[in-house]
């Protein structure tokens, strides 16, 4: 191989690769190309072309069709998968024309030369393509971008049959590691290579930072699999960016638009949030039916929190907490739900995850704390035989800075004792805050409430962390409770457990309770209390009066 350079710029200019097995045809060639200024690189070898189109960066290929070996189909196939952004030309007799044309419709190649070539159009064709190249790189990285949003309304969905969404799932970690300049160039580079990569009639749109769109006119739901499937394998990789090695991590998704009547904004978030959601478990996501519908009621929901509150949707259910050695109820938690106005009731794992995650938990926090010590003052008048009642309290709500002072004013509120009220805080909760909510415990503490570590068990806190704070009460998640009789090991776990929490004074509750066997092995092993459904599941009020009236509950031997 040989080197033919005219420029001054050396390495740094435009490179044409000519590529033929006939060392007379790339010297015609070179001497055609000589005062142009560009740096010629010549091969005889389709193997050895293969190899430069991995290590540099080619403007323009220029190859013959048939060669021993690597043929200039299987090169220019390559070059379409490992090099999109090279400009591809063809050269060679006239026999090799149906070939040609077949790569000229997938948009392989940009051009087919016969040989002998016409000299003024072999020219013409490589200046135009020089000219493009220097466009291009004369542009900055914003400009390039700008190019992909000069759309500025969604396009109508029913233009096409897919979208495919691109996501650059690292875009923050590049942002942080390389600066705001190299992360515009990443997104560039990569806009540009879905420009080169796709061939077939689409839009390109850049929707979002880090977040390509490409709308196809004629697809199935299976050629859209398959180019995304290119896409992300020809995307994620390390690139040279401006001499910085760039580590792309892609997301690919799609959704097939045919006979869907779908919001665009909608589709976008969903596709998004699909993508994010598989990012670690499968390399293309797809937006079926049954995945969109659940985005659209998870936005329903999300959109409709406040006026649930406002309508009264939300209610509050009790569900008891009975005393392991008498079946007496002294203790109550309080509960949500929310009867929605289309969708009947919403499950708390859905309504509540939804709310945590766009902030509203903090609205239906505080609507909890004022209804629920409303009803627990009430509920202290009904029945002197309840202690306490347990309301829920999230890790967004305590790191609200007037959380304290709003408790103790709603306690004043409702003249109600301190010690009457235990807030329940899950062990997860606490150990992703672990030192901010330390300090504030202690001060909920001083207030005279009650704590209480819900879901022990679900996580992976120690009990000798959880020793150290000021907590009241300990419940033992559902996980450690199922099938509790089969299981030795567990026993001997809860059993000791329990009996360090008594030496500390903290009671242990055992949640998710269910059958008979396992409430022996706790009532045998000296839990203090009892919440599930073998004495009830969480109802109403009135009933919860009702079970109040009729107590003790007889469900089980008592230890």
């Amino acid at each position: 191989m040989t080197k033919d350079l005219h420029s001054a710029s050396g390495d740094a200019a435009v490179k044409i690769l000519l590529v033929d097995d006939e060392k007379g045809v790339l010297q015609a060639l070179k001497r055609e190309l000589r005062d142009l200024n560009c740096q010629v690189i010549t091969t005889t070898s389709g193997r050895k072309a293969m190899s430069i189109l991995r290590q540099q960066a080619i403007c323009l290929l220029i190859t013959d069709h048939k060669m021993p070996g690597v043929n200039g189909v299987d090169l220019v196939r390559f070059a379409h998968q490992y090099a999109p952004e090279t400009h591809v030309f063809m050269l060679s007799g006239e026999g090799d024309l149906l070939a040609a044309v077949e790569l000229l419709n997938q948009g392989m190649i940009i051009k087919y030369l016969t040989k002998p070539w016409n000299r003024l159009e072999l020219r013409n064709e490589v200046v135009q393509v020089l000219n493009q190249s220097c466009e291009l790189e004369s542009k900055t990285s914003a400009q390039h971008l700008a190019d992909f949003n000069e759309v500025l309304r969604a396009p109508s969905l029913r233009d096409y049959e897919s979208v495919v969404l691109i996501k650059l799932m690292n875009i923050s970690d590049i942002s942080l590691a390389y600066g705001e300049a190299a992360t515009l160039d990443t997104e560039a580079h990569i806009g540009q290579r879905l420009q080169s990569m796709i061939s077939q009639p689409h839009l390109l749109q850049r929707t979002q930072p880090g977040v390509f769109a490409v709308y196809l006119e004629a697809s199935t739901t299976e050629s859209t699999r398959l180019l995304c499937c290119q896409l992300r394998q020809q995307l994620q990789r390390t690139f040279s960016i401006k001499e910085q090695s760039i580590f792309c991590h892609i997301g690919v998704g799609f959704r097939h638009l045919k006979d869907a009547q779908l919001d665009h904004d909608i589709l976008i978030n969903s596709l998004l949030d699909t993508i994010v959601r598989d990012s670690h478990r499968v390399s293309v996501s797809h937006l079926d039916n049954s995945t969109l519908s659940q985005y659209r009621r998870q936005q329903q929901l999300s959109a409709e929190v406040v006026s649930g509150l406002r309508n009264h949707e939300f209610k509050l259910a009790f569900q008891p907490k009975v005393k392991a050695n008498n079946g007496m109820i002294d203790c109550g938690e309080i509960l949500l739900r929310w009867r929605h106005h289309s969708f009947g009731w919403v499950p708390p794992s859905e309504f509540v995850r939804l709310a945590e995650l766009d902030g509203q938990i903090e609205a239906i926090g505080e609507w909890v704390l004022d209804e629920g010590l409303k009803v627990a003052s009430e509920l202290r008048r009904f029945s002197s035989e309840l202690t306490s009642i347990a309301i829920n309290i999230s890790a967004k709500q305590l790191q609200s800075a007037r959380i304290v002072e709003f408790i103790g004013e709603r306690l004043q509120h409702y003249y109600l004792p301190p010690s009457f009220i235990e807030l329940e805080l899950t062990e997860t909760a606490l150990a992703e805050n672990s030192h901010y909510l330390e300090e504030l415990l202690w001060q909920l503490k001083l207030l005279g409430v009650r704590l209480a570590i819900d879901d022990f068990g679900a996580g992976f806190t120690s009990f000798s962390y959880l020793s150290k704070l000021p907590i009241d009460t300990l419940k033992l998640d559902k996980i450690l409770i199922d099938n509790l009789h089969q299981d030795s090991l567990r026993q001997e776990f809860i059993q000791n457990l329990i009996a360090s929490c008594k030496k500390l004074g903290i009671e242990v509750v055992a949640e998710g309770v269910e059958e008979e066997a396992d409430l022996l092995c706790l009532q045998t092993m000296g839990c203090d209390k009892i919440q599930g459904f073998i004495y009830s599941k969480a109802v109403s009020r009135q009933d919860f009066e009702k079970l109040l009236i009729r107590q003790p509950f007889y469900t089980a031997l008592k230890a």
